[in-house]
């Protein structure tokens, strides 16, 4: 939108707020005035309306006092003369004193006599029936309305003229506020009056409530208390506004000479700011079109005066004679680049987006193997020329520029060279032209053949993250990978932590050598064996890690096995090579690689205790020794109950974390029996009661040598668990159902069908079949019943394992 028309909107629009305004507030403070004046006027009818009432009522009390203090009627009360009645209770009485009933009760309230002038029967009988039910008072006066007329009733206690004597009854004049009185209210208020009935449709209040107010009248309304002090009658009332169209006439003048007066303005005002700004601003918006569009900054702008538009005009000119001196200097600058560039081995590339045609430094394009012209043709051979991996990241980087998001970039790509060979090139450049809407048109760059950096930055990115010996990624690649891992919360992933046993021994007796010849072979095997997307690495002498990415606990417990099986199958050696290897997973978000890590490596340090050449064997070997030295308690035992354990367990589907943990307490479950006196532990008789008790300790021994040795601590509670019985009924804490460890429940089982099938000093073997059904009968007392089951279909399904000697005897 152009200026002029800008100034002229916001005028416009600053005269309509201003006129806007203006009504308001003249509205609301003089309608206001006025509308305040017209409450106040009609508080004043309802005085004057009050004033007429209560006059009415001091009247009609007045004469009723005539009547009750006087001789005539005490007496007419006592006797009813017919006298009294024929002088006094005529028609022409009532219509002189303005009444429309006269009703004398005696002292009981019972009427003696009632005279009426012209009512209706059922005003009538409404009357009187109020009056028989009224609570009279002397002097009391109060109003009372029946089918929209309203009557004046004033009631007073009957006595002489002296009032000296009792009163003997009351006397009721009622008188009917007819239409006479209603129209002198009316002359004397300026107002129409009525009164009705109040229902629900009105709000009850005894202040004056407006109800409707516009320029022709006002209506307005309130309460009126009967004679009972009830605010049951409405009296409303309509004012008829004289002056009000007057008024709004005159208003209306003024709003309307108010208008045409800012037209007025806004016209002339409209005049002065064409002549003296918008011209003057359209001379200098016709030239700086004319420069933009001719591109000659030699041209001038003449402008006449000396206020801040010729100064303006000067400026305008100042900058053109700048831009010109500038714009011949680039010329120079420019050509003196293009033979620079042309003389050295760097190239550059000049790219004009919206025509989509390059142009390329003669050299660059010998050196590369363009072949095609510059122009639109050179820039398909361009595009082709880059590598198929680099194109969308080169791509994302010039719609980063073309789209203006940056003035600047660098980046690193390859190129397939006309002899094939691929060539790494660093592009650097800039935006060199806009157009009007300040998108770029023209992008200017650099190119520099990087490969032989590319090439040395590769090896020593090679060398930093392998394992010199093995060929495996080394500590620090994995380290970086694991970082990453960590800053994401949602990977998953698991962590194999393996150690090669007895490697110092081979070092120390054969050499660094050979040693190294086996870290080889168990490097080999490992990488054989792991997926393509598992990362295996050399964490340190003897230490191996191995990543897996996105893969569940079988596959992980199945290459553990693999890899157990594989290494103990390495026959270079003349020595049997094994290898300690534990897992764990990182299972939860949050869990940290080196919580992971650590887990692994406790797996990993537990199985090793299982290990023959492995130095953490040693305390295990000394423990058994002990024990076989001391007890009848055979080697063979030990590994029946070893073979069995690791059969049910990997039956039950336990976690290669539980099968080592299970091999383990297999072979040291009764290590506790080393503390128990030898005459009770060989006592081919019945042990007594005592001796019982000292035997049952056994399992609290062995708690206490676990908990003492960090290698064993971890099946402390088992060993402390293994003679609980299902029901509750063991010893030494009474556990019973899923409180007992499962793998002393295993144990439990295995153990006692060890010791039924097998001879012992104090009792003979027992065959297969009965040891089965002594298993099945105690179920649930003493065994787990799923574990018992399990058992004898194992053993059942794999019938050989009883055929040989080292599981009967």
């Amino acid at each position: 939108m152009k200026v002029k028309y800008k100034a002229l909107l916001i005028g416009s629009l600053s005269a309509l707020v201003l006129i806007v305004l203006t009504y308001f507030i003249f509205n609301f403070t003089y309608f206001g005035y006025i509308h305040k004046q017209q409450e106040e006027e009609i508080n004043r009818k309802f005085e004057v309306i009050d004033f007429v009432i209560n006059n009415e009522k001091e009247n009609l009390k007045s004469t009723l006092m005539d009547w009750a203090y006087w001789d005539d009627t005490y007496e007419f009360i006592n006797n009813s003369n017919a006298e009294y009645i024929q002088s006094n209770l005529q028609d022409s009485t009532l219509k002189t004193l303005n009444l429309k009933m006269m009703i004398y009760l005696n002292a009981e309230g019972d009427i003696i006599y009632n005279k009426t002038l012209q009512m209706d029967q059922g005003i009538l009988e409404d009357l009187t029936d109020l009056i028989v039910r009224l609570d009279i008072k002397d002097e009391n006066v109060g109003l009372h309305l029946i089918n929209d007329k309203v009557f004046m009733i004033a009631s007073a206690y009957v006595t002489d003229s002296g009032n000296e004597l009792q009163s003997n009854g009351n006397l009721i004049f009622v008188r009917e506020i007819n239409e006479g009185l209603l129209g002198y209210i009316q002359n004397v208020a300026n107002i129409k009056i009525d009164f009705g009935a109040y229902d629900s449709s009105y709000e009850l209040s005894e202040d004056i409530q407006i109800t409707e107010m516009n320029h022709e009248f006002v209506e307005a309304y309130r309460a009126m208390k009967d004679i009972n002090g009830n605010p049951s009658i409405l009296v409303s009332i309509v004012r008829e506004l004289s002056n009000y169209k007057a008024i709004s006439y005159y208003f209306n003048i003024f709003m309307m000479c108010f208008l045409v007066s800012i037209g007025v303005l806004i016209l002339f005002m409209s005049i002065i700011l064409n002549k003296y700004i918008l011209n003057r601003l359209f001379l200098v918006d016709t030239f700086m079109n004319t420069v933009a569009a001719s591109k000659d900054t030699t041209l001038s702008l003449k402008m006449s005066g000396s206020d801040e538009f010729y100064k303006l005009a000067e400026s305008i000119n100042k900058m053109l004679m700048e831009l010109n001196t500038a714009y011949k200097d680039m010329k120079k600058k420019d050509f003196m680049f293009r033979h620079i560039m042309e003389a050295t081995n760097d190239g550059y590339l000049d790219f004009y987006v919206k025509k989509k045609e390059v142009y390329i430094s003669s050299e660059w394009k010998s050196l590369v193997g363009y072949t095609q012209e510059d122009g639109n043709k050179l820039y398909h051979d361009f595009i082709s020329k880059i590598h198929p991996d680099c194109l969308e990241s080169l791509k994302s980087k010039y719609y980063k520029v073309i789209n203006g998001e940056v003035e600047y970039f660098a980046v690193e790509y390859r190129v397939i060279r006309g002899s094939g060979e691929i060539m790494w090139v660093q592009q650097r450049g800039k935006i060199a032209e806009k157009d009007e809407q300040s998108k770029p048109i023209r992008v200017i760059s650099t190119l520099a053949n990087i490969t032989a950096r590319k090439n040395y930055e590769e090896e020593i990115l090679f060398l930093s993250y392998s394992d010199k010996l093995t060929g495996l990624k080394n500590r620090a690649y994995m380290e970086k990978q694991l970082e990453l891992l960590d800053e994401d919360e949602k990977s998953r992933y698991s962590i194999i932590m393996g150690d090669l046993n007895g490697l110092k021994t081979v070092n120390d007796s054969i050499g660094h050598v050979e040693g190294d010849k086996l870290i080889c072979a168990v490097s080999n095997v490992i990488k054989e064996l792991c997926g393509a997307n598992d990362i295996v690495s050399r964490w340190g002498g003897d230490e191996f890690i191995i990543l897996i990415m996105n893969q569940d606990n079988a596959y992980v417990a199945d290459l553990v096995n693999k890899i157990k099986e594989a290494v103990g199958q390495i026959s270079e050696f003349h020595f049997k090579i094994s290898i300690a290897l534990g897992y764990a997973e990182k299972g939860e978000y949050g869990l940290s690689s080196e919580f992971v890590m650590s887990l692994a490596e406790k797996r990993m340090y537990r199985n090793k205790l299982m290990e023959n050449n492995s130095s953490r064997n040693a305390t295990i070997s000394s423990l058994l020794r002990t024990l076989h030295e001391k007890h009848s308690e055979t080697e063979e035992h030990t590994l029946r109950i070893k073979n069995l354990s690791l059969r049910l367990g990997k039956r039950l589907g336990l976690s290669q974390d539980k099968l080592d943990e299970i091999e383990l307490l297999s072979l040291l479950h009764d290590i506790g029996k080393i503390g128990i006196p030898e005459q009770i532990l060989l006592k081919p008789s019945s042990l007594t009661s005592e001796e019982w008790e000292i035997m049952k300790s056994h399992t609290e021994i062995g708690y206490r040598i676990a908990k003492s040795t960090p290698e064993l601590s971890h099946i402390a509670f088992e060993i402390l668990s293994h003679h609980e019985r299902y029901d509750g009924t063991g010893y030494p804490n009474g556990l019973n159902r899923e409180e007992i460890p499962i793998l002393a429940r295993i144990i439990n089982v295995i153990d006692s069908f060890d010791v039924m099938t097998h001879k012992r000093e104090y009792k003979d073997a027992m065959n297969v079949e009965c040891a089965f059904e002594e298993l099945k009968r105690c179920s649930g007392s003493q065994f787990d019943p799923f574990i018992a089951e399990e058992f004898i279909r194992l053993l059942k399904e794999n019938m050989e394992l009883l055929e040989t000697d080292i599981y009967i005897a």
